[in-house]
């Protein structure tokens, strides 16, 4: 049904995914770095989103303060629960679901699109990717009202080596229409 692919499309960007668990973070990554008190100009624009896999499609608005998704009327905007972070050519994004912090990487494609990546996996494959992703660095777990979370503490050299490595799969494409 369309509603709930939007529905689903979205929950991805805003990174609640149904079905998935993923590794998180104690703080906003990579750390050591300063917040962007703004988003970069030349990432603003309106961009048509689209799951890799998924023929279906969104716009997302991005301006200075945040980022707004058509089928969604709340704009998300920078602060202490949205932090956003450059290093090395990516953009990291990251929410604040306290007692953890989850992160989507963003890289900006030559021709101005954006590649959204995460770590996120199917349940399925989840002990594996724990499994690979402890022999790069230690995976602390602790368990919050009866669910087990997963946390990496990378340095900014290690998450990017991570991100070489493909540890984060593209799951989302934002076209620039404008």
């Amino acid at each position: 049904s369309g509603g709930s692919t939007i529905t689903s499309r979205k929950a991805a960007f805003l990174t609640i995914l149904v079905g998935c668990k993923e590794i998180s973070f104690q703080e906003p990554q990579p750390k050591d770095r300063k917040s962007l008190k703004e988003i970069p100009k030349k990432l603003h624009g309106t961009y048509l989103l689209t799951s890799v896999g998924d023929n279906s499609e969104d716009t997302v608005f991005i301006k200075s303060k945040g980022y707004r998704i058509a089928s969604d009327k709340k704009e998300s905007v920078l602060g202490d629960s949205l932090v956003l972070k450059q290093y090395k050519g990516y953009y990291f994004i990251n929410v604040n679901e306290d007692p953890e912090w989850l992160m989507r990487v963003i890289k900006q494609e030559e021709n101005g699109d954006l590649t959204y990546m995460s770590m996120d996996v199917e349940e399925a494959s989840f002990n594996s990717l724990l499994k690979s992703l402890s022999q790069e660095l230690p995976v602390d777990s602790l368990e919050v009202n009866g669910e087990k979370l997963y946390q990496i503490d990378p340095t900014p050299k290690q998450l990017i080596k991570l991100i070489r490595k493909g540890y984060f799969k593209n799951t989302l494409r934002m076209k620039r229409i404008k």
